[in-house]
């Protein structure tokens, strides 16, 4: 390969590693001064010396909203049912006094006699809803993995391909 063409493949290699990797606005000086220098073709005796994995690290950027979505939702079958339950055990105590005082609380909670709470916090509703939130959830954590594990590698590819056409640029000039 031409050194203009290891050029042009070193400069596409870094500028795609930075991409892939999403690094753009937390690149440090220094390693921002040593792609303006790649690009330029300059300096490259001093850059040649340099341990580049060192100074273009492997980073990644993990699915951040993914991740939170997850954690804050897994207290959603949780949150459900209490506040269900917030709603079920005022009318539950009452039928007690007025009707019933040997009355099957999860019997009440799923017959909801005299309508006494709202049909939406009926125990097949509440355990429906949970159940459909952690399908949900164990569906989106497959998600992230499968992303995160599909993400690295394809990182390591690019990280690896970048490292090689540096070198291949580099060599000429050690």
């Amino acid at each position: 390969m031409s050194t203009s063409g290891s050029h042009a493949a070193a400069v596409e290699a870094v500028n795609n590693w930075v991409k892939v990797s999403r690094q753009g606005g937390r690149i440090s000086p220094s390693t921002q001064l040593f792609i303006d220098d790649l690009v330029a073709g300059q300096n490259q005796q001093k850059w040649a010396r340099t341990n580049v994995d060192q100074m273009i690290p492997f980073r990644t950027q993990g699915p951040r909203l993914l991740l939170v979505v997850r954690a804050g939702a897994l207290f959603l079958p949780i949150l459900l049912t209490w506040l269900s339950l917030s709603q079920v055990i005022g009318p539950f105590a009452l039928f007690l006094q007025n009707q019933q005082a040997s009355a099957n609380f999860l019997w009440f909670w799923q017959t909801n006699p005299g309508k006494s709470f709202g049909e939406i916090y009926k125990l097949s509703h509440v355990a429906l809803t949970d159940a459909a939130v952690l399908a949900f959830l164990t569906v989106l954590a497959m998600r992230i993995a499968w992303w995160e594990s599909a993400r690295a590698e394809m990182n390591e590819h690019v990280y690896i391909d970048m490292l090689a056409a540096l070198e291949n640029y580099f060599i000429d000039h050690r």
